[in-house]
């Protein structure tokens, strides 16, 4: 067994990963649509480092000159990227040890995903790999990002917003899917990976590197199976009482435990196992990539409730029975609304209004009405209420109108400066929200103007939007059950500190 010595300290491999200084690419292509036109398309335009292009048939790619091999570079390479066919891979990795290289990304598939010929070829490249200090992403992966340095090479996706959540995923497809989600829904993104079939870093060595990343305040997963579980599930009770933790776990039934086996050689493993598991390591499991995105918009941008008692706002009575109905089917109690609130919205509301909760404003005609905003702030400010659910969309104003109509020159509302100020007022409330330790999520209820539909931009106002009650239900129970669990570690670790002071006296 070779000794961990030969690698470099995990702080300085993570760096060379996400931010290296230069970059060696190895299977670089003039080829449209090849991954090594793709990565380096991406590459070309980084100007925050240095690419050196490896291709021995081609004396130039994209107008920069290549080399024969890594061996040939003058300069220190700190990241290899290889996108060549499983056969070269082999060679490729040999000379990088050749080169000291000590960090690489794979990105060629055709191992143990494809059976046994392939699995053999992957614990050769490995093996290569260890005896040399080299530690590397994938094989078989789409590769990395991380938004805060301006570097990525994933060819095949869109622009990835920056935020403050970081995200594994063991399927390069599932990742950029929630990624276009959670960015619909204004969450953004730090750091990015594509796990592959994890035959060097694993699963749980991201997790480790998240939870110590500053940039890091959430962390997200796609899982089809973990290689070593019961290290994820111990760093994971550890980490979610600092940082929140969701993961969409597939793999549940038969079918799609083969599935797994044939996309990564991933072992998917018991289902129930896993929910067990997830549930005592405070990790928020959710089911469909839409709700991973959902979660993650709440979790980033709200407080977590304290309690159960939820307020609506509506625009019609329909909308306020549906909302009632998912919340007390999700354990929330519709809160009762004190004296004083009910004084406050009788001032503000006609006569008609529903004079109790949910708050019907019935039928009102609110865009860049100050009323809607008054209301929120009225319900905020109830000692009864622990959340609130506006049926009523608390986004932008430019991204509540239909698409035609979001750029400002073609903006011919009237009264535009009342909808600016109803836009300035929604971040003061979103900041007043936090003040008091109350969650307020949002729901569109035009089907053009939800945040499905909506192109990739960070939202602005704070608070996030969803395209229905019953989801914004979902997330809110989501964010209280993992209140009850900091509340339950909380409560442990005080009982153990008066245990300890007990022994001292």
């Amino acid at each position: 067994m070779v000794s961990d010595s030969n690698f470099i300290p995990q702080g300085e491999l993570w760096r060379r990963l996400f931010a290296p200084q230069t970059v060696a690419m190895v299977g670089a292509s003039d080829v449209p649509g090849s991954w090594g036109f793709n990565i380096m398309r991406c590459l070309v335009q980084d100007k925050n480092r240095r690419t050196f292009p490896v291709n021995p048939s081609h004396p130039a790619v994209m107008g920069m000159p290549t080399f024969k091999s890594v061996t040939e570079i003058p300069e220190e390479i700190e990241l290899a990227i290889i996108a060549v066919p499983a056969a070269r891979v082999r060679q490729v990795v040999a000379e990088c040890v050749k080169k000291t290289i000590k960090a690489a990304v794979i990105i060629s598939g055709g191992f143990k995903e494809t059976g046994d010929e392939g699995t053999m070829m992957e614990r050769e490249v490995a093996a290569i790999a260890r005896a040399g200090g080299l530690r590397f992403v994938g094989p078989n992966t789409m590769g990395l990002a991380n938004s805060n340095a301006g570097f990525s090479i994933l060819g095949f996706t869109g622009r990835v917003f920056s935020g403050p959540v970081s995200f594994a995923a063991q399927s390069g497809n599932m990742g950029t899917r929630i990624m276009q989600l959670g960015n619909s829904r204004g969450v953004g993104f730090s750091k990015f990976v594509c796990t592959g079939n994890e035959a060097s870093l694993r699963l749980e060595d991201y997790l480790e590197y998240f939870s110590q990343d500053p940039d890091t305040r959430a962390i997200a997963f796609y899982i089809e199976g973990l290689r070593e579980a019961r290290r994820f599930f111990q760093m994971a009770k550890l980490i979610t009482p600092h940082k929140p933790i969701v993961a969409m776990k597939a793999g549940a039934t038969s079918g799609a435990m083969a599935a797994a086996r044939s996309h990564t050689g991933a072992m998917a493993g018991s289902d129930a196992v896993y929910t067990a598991a997830f549930k005592q390591a405070g990790v928020i499991r959710v089911e469909t990539e839409d709700e991973a995105a959902d979660v993650l918009a709440g979790l980033i941008k709200q407080p977590l409730p304290k309690g159960n008692r939820v307020a609506v706002l509506t625009m019609g009575g329909g909308y306020g029975v549906v909302a009632s109905e998912a919340l007390e089917k999700d354990g929330f109690r519709m809160a009762r609304l004190s004296e004083a609130t009910m004084t406050k919205l009788d001032s503000m509301l006609p006569a008609r209004w529903s004079h109790g909760n949910p708050v019907d404003l019935a039928g009102m005609d609110t865009m860049g009405d100050a009323t809607v905003t008054s209301c929120v702030e009225a319900l905020l400010e109830d000692d009864g209420v622990d959340a609130l659910i506006s049926l009523i969309g608390l986004a932008r104003s430019d991204q509540m109108m239909p698409p035609g109509l979001r750029a400002p020159e073609r903006m011919h509302l009237p009264d535009r400066s009342a909808l600016e100020a109803r836009d300035k007022k929604l971040k003061e409330l979103s900041v007043r929200a936090k003040q008091l330790g109350k969650t307020v999520l949002s729901v569109g209820h035009v089907p053009a103007l939800m945040p499905d539909s909506q192109s990739a931009e960070p939202q602005e106002t704070g608070i996030a939007l969803f395209s229905g009650p019953q989801r914004a239900s979902r997330v809110l129970r989501h964010m209280l059950r993992y209140r009850r669990y900091l509340d339950e570690v909380n409560t442990l670790k005080d009982q153990s500190a008066a245990t300890e002071v007990n022994k001292l006296e």
